[in-house]
């Protein structure tokens, strides 16, 4: 909503959800239990709350998961739907960014470190949260967020927009809040995408390590007419290192499907 917000909203009404217990919304309360269909009932609670008849649906990374079980559970209210470097299947993610960490902690001489995430990429069966295998990853320490980005310089500056955001402490660490959903995201929603039935945009940085391209393939494979975009100059945020590309993009795509 900071790069894009006030870009987008020259055209189209845009609407930021703060997830339940993080940043502006009020702390998770103990119960229920924080699962992805708990989020995706917000959403449509929202969309009815605010009597919206039907909307665009635009979800990023982690987000993209919420919006691919949003719109084949809730279709009538979707007029179309945008999927930004998507992680549908963690396992297929890690598999495909362990191997390029990996070769970053050769040249940084962390040996040790590069081996830990190739034994994890070769692993036989399927990848889990108790693989910890983002903490593996973090061995790059300050370097991680550069595997992000097309331009390594840019994770500065995404540093320093969340730096200038206004939230406080306490509003970050809501977030953790967060943290059993991950184990989530190592369930694959892949078998979803044959029951998109709305318009559908899935958008992409040439250097994203997230949307592994076993999920491009299902994409262009399991939704008809689905549409992909990429951007050549971006990683996994393209709507901070290509913004007005990107403006225009979400916007067009959005107004061709637009009552």
């Amino acid at each position: 909503m900071r790069s894009q917000g006030d870009l987008l909203a020259e055209r189209l009404r845009v609407i930021g959800v703060d997830q339940r217990g993080a940043l502006r919304s009020d702390p998770l309360p103990a119960t229920p239990r924080l699962l992805p269909d708990l989020l995706v009932s917000d959403f449509e609670a929202l969309r009815a709350r605010l009597r919206i008849g039907s909307w665009a649906v635009l979800g990023h990374s982690a987000g993209g998961g919420y919006a691919l079980r949003y719109v084949t559970s809730h279709a009538g209210a979707v007029r179309a739907v945008i999927f930004d470097c998507p992680c549908w299947d963690a396992d297929m993610t890690d598999r495909h960014r362990l191997p390029v960490v990996a070769r970053r902690l050769e040249e940084l001489g962390q040996l040790a470190d590069a081996e830990r995430c190739r034994e994890l990429a070769a692993k036989a069966g399927r990848l889990s949260f108790s693989d910890e295998t983002k903490q593996a990853m973090q061995a790059l320490g300050s370097s991680y967020m550069e595997q992000f980005f097309h331009d390594p310089d840019s994770a500065a500056d995404f540093a320093d927009m969340l730096a200038g955001s206004g939230f406080t402490q306490e509003q970050w660490q809501r977030g953790n809040s967060h943290w059993p959903l991950l184990a989530a995201m190592y369930e694959s929603v892949l078998g979803l995408l044959p029951r998109v039935r709305r318009p559908a945009l899935l958008l992409r940085g040439q250097d994203d390590l997230v949307a592994a391209p076993g999920m491009l393939a299902a994409f262009a494979a399991d939704v008809p007419g689905g549409l992909v975009r990429t951007f050549p100059e971006s990683g996994h945020f393209a709507y901070l290192e290509e913004p007005k590309a990107y403006c225009a993009t979400v916007t067009e795509f959005v107004l061709a499907h637009a009552e």
